[in-house]
């Protein structure tokens, strides 16, 4: 069992999870794909995997060898200072890189949301450790149930499985003693609100600009 808890760990490990949320978006059947071209889709695909997967990753190597992390999961709340600051210096400059790119604006808002994710983790770390995992699939979770809502979708499916992958992180991260029930249903509130005000501000802000 631990080593399942494991797997699902590493999986849905949050520096993955915009990953597999643009990888939804841009390749599934929905209003916003239909736009974008399939050269624009690899590209944007290649952007978000380079600064969100790779060079964070290497980046753990790095601090690792440093000496500035014990180990690759960070374990301990001052250990994530320095990754939280890489990570949200890689996500801007994402934004940056894309900025100009003739996409629809509904891709770029799902990074600045996953931007906004990990900013409010960082604030919240230096008072207390919650859990990141349950932060980013709280982030998806609210993501795709605002987009649902906007797009007047009757499908549940989506929301469904969400809330399975959820479950599944959940468990994962109780049974590896990572963290407490508390700082996993703290995150995943966390990610699920900055998802939903995020979008919606945004969804306002475009209608009255």
């Amino acid at each position: 069992m631990q080593k399942l808890a494991n797997i699902i760990s590493y999986v849905f490990h949050p520096m993955f999870m915009l990953t597999y949320l643009m990888a939804c978006f841009l390749f599934s059947n929905n209003y916003f794909a239909f736009f974008v071209s399939p050269v624009k889709k690899l590209f944007l695909m290649s952007a978000v995997v380079v600064f969100s997967v790779i060079l964070p990753l290497l980046n753990m190597v790095l601090l690792k060898k440093l000496g500035y992390i014990k180990s690759m999961q960070a374990k301990q709340a001052n250990e994530r200072f320095m990754p939280y600051v890489s990570t949200i210096t890689l996500y801007v400059g994402l934004i940056y890189i894309l900025h100009d790119l003739s996409i629809p604006y509904f891709f770029k808002q799902l990074i600045l949301v996953s931007l906004m994710i990990i900013a409010i983790d960082f604030v919240i770390n230096f008072f207390t450790k919650i859990s990141a995992h349950a932060s980013a699939i709280g982030g998806c979770l609210g993501v795709i149930y605002f987009y649902q809502y906007v797009s007047t979708s009757g499908d549940i499916i989506p929301i469904c499985l969400c809330l399975v992958v959820a479950g599944l992180i959940g468990f994962a991260r109780l049974y590896l003693n990572e963290h407490s029930p508390k700082q996993v249903y703290a995150g995943f509130t966390v990610g699920f609100i900055t998802s939903l005000a995020c979008l919606t501000l945004l969804l306002f802000i475009n209608f009255n600009s």
